[in-house]
């Protein structure tokens, strides 16, 4: 990565260099789409796609649990967020609660694939489809997560992807890519990450500055190569953390995939009693978690004052938020150290008093 990094600082424009397209060209054949368009973040990528679909003044139905930026996206894009509450199988947007949510000023559905599991496609596309919606997925932690023989970010009108340094792959720093079938919408994109510029300097949009790096699409060429065998590390990780845990009391394990779903495991996440007793205790042996995310999008205080949202308006969000731990997983991690971690969470609910 160093040298690919290297020759395209020595060798290429620093700004939409030949790393770029080249680096987009790749993503949208390992995608399955017609058009990639890199920009600077995963939330650029958000804004800029769900702005080229005009969703002002428009609802898009998303998720309460998830990063802020899937909601702020849309706020930036100068539309209404609403939200629908998830399903307790797999945290991802239930299907089943999504028609009840769904007004006349709804635009767009904008599902998550949260912790690289992904959504059901299946159920969400007949919805948009039956309704006339368009469909924004957010992949920002789902690469390469494959759902009936599709990758993730191909099956809507838009896919989002980040590239943050904590992703299954990333360029080296923040960067983001949109993936869609409609050129029209791949040239909307391009057009606004570049200042909404036509040429060097005639604009006919209000644009922003939001392209991504040459140095960081070379680098991310070189990740793109390793994407599958990383993300096949991540599910054997996966494998042996759920070996080790079925059957713990008050220990509810990730969905682990099926016939029709193949995950990435951007996080292994279980559900569990004590929570924040089980952090700190793995935590003072040396094992560091993460808990995604302690507080709901909807009650955010920026979101309770600008939409007057009240605890108690997506339970199963609002319970998940108190109840789920990210336990480490990254492709470098030794099959060792995954059977440690186990071993401390058997013993902390082994002294467990209920």
């Amino acid at each position: 990565m160093v040298g690919a990094v290297s020759n395209a600082l020595r060798n290429e424009r620093m700004v939409l260099g030949e790393s770029v397209f080249r680096f987009e060209d790749a993503f949208a054949r390992y995608i399955g789409t017609k058009h990639a368009v890199s920009v600077s973040s995963g939330t650029a990528a958000l804004a800029l796609s769900l702005i080229a679909l005009d969703v002002t003044d428009r609802e898009v139905l998303t998720t309460p649990l998830s990063f802020i930026a899937t909601a702020n996206a849309v706020v930036q894009a100068g539309g209404i967020p609403t939200f629908s509450d998830v399903s307790e199988l797999d945290y991802n947007m239930d299907p089943n609660q999504v028609k009840g949510h769904l007004t006349k000023k709804t635009k767009a559905l904008l599902p998550v694939h949260l912790f690289g599991h992904p959504a059901d496609m299946g159920e969400l596309m007949a919805i948009v489809e039956s309704r006339g919606l368009k469909m924004i997925e957010d992949a920002a932690q789902a690469h390469g997560a494959v759902y009936k023989g599709k990758k993730v970010g191909s099956f809507g009108d838009v896919g989002c992807f980040s590239f943050y340094s904590t992703k299954n792959m990333t360029v080296g720093g923040d960067g983001g890519m949109v993936t869609t079938d409609d050129e029209s919408i791949a040239k909307s994109v391009a057009k606004l990450r570049d200042c909404g510029r036509t040429s060097r300097y005639v604009h006919d949009v209000v644009g922003f500055t939001a392209r991504l790096n040459t140095a960081n699409a070379a680098f991310g060429l070189v990740q793109l190569r390793h994407l599958d065998e990383w993300n096949e590390r991540r599910r054997a990780i996966a494998a042996i953390y759920s070996k080790h845990l079925n059957g713990v009391a008050y220990v509810v394990l990730p969905p682990r995939g099926d016939e029709n779903v193949t995950p990435v495991f951007h996080l292994f996440v279980i559900k569990c009693k004590k929570r924040d007793e089980l952090a700190k205790y793995l935590g003072e042996r040396g094992i560091e978690c993460g808990i995604h995310y302690p507080v709901p999008i909807h009650l955010q205080p920026v979101y309770r004052e600008m939409y007057c949202y009240d605890s108690g308006a997506f339970p199963i969000s609002e319970s998940l938020s108190s109840s789920l731990l990210s336990l480490p997983i990254f492709p470098a991690l030794p099959d060792d150290d995954v059977k440690f971690i186990c071993e401390q969470i058997l013993d902390f609910y082994r002294g467990c008093s209920g």
